[in-house]
């Protein structure tokens, strides 16, 4: 006679585990307390529950995570939630902001996800943003307030940003691996062949991962302000050599250094998909006035000075560095996923879309999005997959993923560390 569980059962759904492995059709999960006790075929599960979920016609999948995200707002993080993305990372932000977040969704003030923290951007003099930096100017000092963020401030990763040089990466690398943290960049002065070789763990964003004849790194390291730079990036990615390309590529793959893209960024930046957003449900009613104000003021911050051309290159850019992510994943790489704007919670499954059309198939970008991304943040025992023994991180699709990626926001349920989310 089967035994009898106080938890909560999922059965007759679709199972898609997040580890990439085939779909396990009529599959069982059954939750107790935070974790996931059973996951796998119904017929090998020798118990009842006193809760159930008939799930038939449905599908089965981990919660996402979101490797790259600045917005604090309320709103945001109940959009997360909404959107069946359960865990993110705050990459580059005043780590007080973070931690009042995390506390208050913590105690159930807000419903939101899990929150981890990089903590300020470590970066060169002047910094790029610096009212979210940590900026050092020797080794000496690039040591010391590594060294303060990861004991003081308790953050989970490191996050190296446009003007340290490999000089500075040295010791925070090294003071980041003592304490096994990883060390993640969003870097400029440094190539990814250079960052790989140091020892960083990933790499990000606008990141030196290419090169290019006309653009070599002194003229792309010649600029003032932050909308320079990034007019100059997107003149670099037009241009860029593949050949050249290639040795940052098969050293980030053979240092095993990942690549969250966030191309959805530069997209919303080259004009691409902003109709579409506008439109969205989740956007014109979860969002107040607050919000909506706040995207166009940073985004003067980082493009006041764009021309009509300076947008245009920004999508030319955005579509090669999705030949990029192609060509990298050929090789071996591994591709994770974050947002790095506002609406996270919708953003990040336009990032998904994003990883389909860099080659990836839909279990591919399922992976990427769940076990790929949590192993990065180093809470892999934990998260990314629907295992048993892993937190209950988990979403009940009302359509099969594999068919359209699109069904990965058609949620009949969220469920995070075992709970059900009401939002």
């Amino acid at each position: 006679m089967p035994s009898r569980s106080n938890g909560l059962l999922i059965t007759g759904a679709t199972l898609i585990d997040g580890t990439g492995a085939a779909p396990v059709p009529d599959a069982a999960v059954l939750i107790e307390g935070e974790r996931i006790a059973y996951a796998g075929p119904a017929a090998g599960l020798g118990a009842q529950a006193a809760r159930v979920i008939d799930a038939r016609g449905k599908t089965i999948v981990p919660a996402l995570i979101d490797a790259h995200n600045h917005s604090t707002f309320d709103s945001d993080m109940r959009v997360y939630l909404k959107n069946g993305v359960t865990t993110i990372r705050f990459a580059g932000l005043n780590q007080d902001a973070v931690v009042a977040l995390r506390e208050r969704v913590e105690r159930g003030e807000i419903p939101g996800p899990r929150i981890l923290s990089c903590g300020p951007m470590l970066d060169g003099f002047p910094p790029s943003y610096p009212h979210w930096a940590a900026p050092v100017r020797t080794p000496e000092e690039a040591a010391a307030t590594a060294r303060r963020l990861l004991v003081e401030d308790q953050v989970d990763a490191l996050l190296v940003v446009q003007q340290i040089t490999p000089e500075l990466l040295r010791p925070i690398v090294a003071v980041a691996h003592e304490y096994g943290r990883p060390v993640v960049g969003q870097i400029w002065f440094t190539d990814a062949r250079q960052a790989a070789e140091i020892g960083i763990d990933e790499l990000d964003n606008t990141s030196r991962i290419f090169a290019s004849r006309a653009y070599p790194p002194e003229r792309l390291t010649s600029y003032r302000t932050v909308p320079e730079r990034l007019a100059l990036f997107s003149r670099g990615w037009e241009t860029i050599d593949w050949e050249l390309t290639r040795p940052l590529m098969e050293a980030m793959v053979a240092h095993g250094v990942s690549y969250c893209p966030t191309v959805v960024v530069h997209q919303h930046q080259a004009g691409i998909g902003l109709a579409e957003l506008e439109a969205d449900p989740d956007f014109r009613t979860m969002y107040g006035e607050a919000e909506h104000r706040v995207g166009p003021q940073f985004l003067d911050y980082v493009q006041g000075t764009w021309t009509e051309e300076d947008h245009r290159l920004m999508g030319v850019a955005a579509e090669l560095r999705i030949e990029w992510m192609r060509r990298f994943h050929e090789l071996g790489g591994r591709l994770i996923v974050g947002a790095d704007m506002q609406f996270g919670g919708i953003m990040v499954h336009k990032e998904l879309q994003n990883l389909r059309a860099a080659g990836l198939s839909p279990l591919e970008v399922i992976r990427a999005a769940t076990r790929d991304t949590a192993e990065e943040l180093g809470l892999g025992d934990h998260l990314g997959t629907v295992e048993a023994g892993k937190l209950a991180d988990l979403l009940v699709l009302n359509r099969d993923p594999l068919q359209d990626l699109g069904a990965m926001r058609d949620i009949a349920s969220v469920l995070k560390a075992g709970e059900i989310v009401r939002v």
